[in-house]
């Protein structure tokens, strides 16, 4: 039977023949009805060093009206439990609660009452897991599947915390911090946690030769993640010359740039973000895409583009190029993702790449928009790319840094003027 937020459930019931009871047990999935039904769920979710402890108590009530009148009750409840969870367990008052994972294969657990949930009664019980994290950054998401209840958030004083723009109320204890939230919260959208564990900050660093200059590059990290930060050093001293190749212009940036190893709030909830000045903030968890998009935007903010689909669209164009010498793989799945993604959602939200614009700051409520633009951009500047071709691309390039600011129709001018081709029907269909 289809039980709405929560996959499947069990019902049985009774029939009375004749004068006498004669119990045939039966498993219904067309009489009752589940929506009618009330589950609330009141959650805690505990930050501790590498791991979340996650406890929920779950309290179902049976309102199905097919049920009354001793007609049927119900044995049991699924509910999801996140896939990379650990040392799950669940009970009751009196005893350990039953359960076993989904053998459709998905991601929930069939909770079985020790029991009976006739008409208007109720069955709680409890449920504990644990989520593995970086022992630095906490980052998990909260999505609530019920009709009521409460999530309670507890960050050791260790931690700095950002959240979402949603209401909550805190209580500040004297090792620890207490979030409260309505369960309307996440209903809709989950919510996205990150809790930052307070270190000390380090760096490392290394001067890399480009065309045009010698460029030292900073790495600024949490002590604990050396590894991570030399990594990332090691990466950007490779990108850069990639990208001056594919872009067939110098390096336009600072002589001295810095990327800082970040939290969200600091990215603006973005994977990445680059600000222009010399100064890129980076996830811990980000992909080499993302610090290679980082790094084309030193470029992109050269050309002074007007229009964010042109930031974008060339800082993912050229993320792709070098992802092609670096990882075809990667570069491969980079590519057909935006484009899987462009094709998905063009008919939903068909809107013109002229005027398109993102939040300051990135949240849920708005991703499927958001990452739209940004796959419908790359779409367009490689569909510029492969009728241009490599060579007449880079001579565009350089005019585009040439010419102060660049709108939209100077942009299809430079286009035009070097291919020799008319760009209206292409452009017409994007902007």
């Amino acid at each position: 039977m289809e039980s709405g937020h929560y996959s499947f459930t069990n019902v049985v019931f009774y029939s009375i023949i004749a004068v006498f009871l004669f119990c045939v047990l039966a498993t219904s999935t067309a009489c009752a009805e589940w929506e009618q039904n009330e589950v609330e769920v009141n959650s805690v979710y505990e930050v501790g060093s590498g791991v979340v402890h996650v406890t929920k108590e779950i309290t179902f009530t049976n309102k199905d009206e097919n049920t009354r009148y001793w007609q049927g009750f119900y044995s049991s409840l699924n509910y999801p439990v996140p896939p990379d969870h650990s040392n799950l367990c669940s009970y009751d008052d009196s005893s350990e609660v039953s359960f076993k994972k989904a053998e459709d294969g998905g991601d929930y657990y069939i909770f079985t009452f020790n029991e009976d949930v006739w008409y208007g009664d109720s069955y709680t019980f409890t449920m504990e897991y644990d989520v593995r994290t970086d022992p630095i950054y906490t980052t998990f998401t909260i999505m609530e599947q019920s009709d009521s209840g409460k999530v309670e958030l507890i960050v050791p004083d260790n931690y700095e915390t950002y959240l979402e723009d949603v209401d909550y109320g805190k209580e500040n204890l004297h090792d620890r911090a207490i979030y409260t939230f309505g369960n309307a919260s996440f209903q809709e959208f989950p919510l996205r946690i990150d809790c930052v564990k307070k270190v000390d900050l380090m760096v490392t660093s290394k001067v890399v030769s480009l065309r045009g200059m010698n460029v030292n590059i900073s790495v600024e990290y949490r002590k604990g993640n050396y590894e991570w930060a030399q990594d990332v050093l090691d990466k950007t001293a490779t990108y850069l010359p990639l990208l001056e190749d594919v872009w067939g212009v110098p390096f336009p940036g600072n002589s001295n740039l810095i990327i800082r190893e970040s939290s969200i709030a600091e990215t603006k909830g973005y994977d990445g973000f680059n600000y222009g000045n010399g100064t890129i903030s980076l996830l811990h968890s980000a992909e080499d895409r993302v610090l290679i998009h980082e790094l084309s935007h030193s470029w992109t903010h050269a050309c002074n583009f007007e229009q964010l689909w042109m930031h974008e669209g060339y800082a993912n164009l050229y993320t792709f190029l070098v992802l092609k010498q670096t990882n075809p793989k990667k570069a491969l799945a980079m590519k057909s993702e935006l484009e899987r993604d462009y094709g998905k959602k063009e008919h939903q939200f068909a809107q013109a790449l002229d005027g398109w614009s993102i939040p300051d700051e990135y949240n849920t409520s708005s991703s499927e928009r958001i990452g739209y633009g940004y796959s419908k951009s790359f779409v367009f500047v490689s569909d510029i790319y492969e009728k241009v071709g490599i060579e007449r691309m880079q001579i565009a390039n350089r005019k585009l840094l040439a010419a102060g600011r660049v709108d939209t129709s100077g942009h299809i001018s430079i286009i035009e003027s070097v291919s020799g081709k008319d760009f209206d029907e292409t452009y017409s269909n994007f902007v």
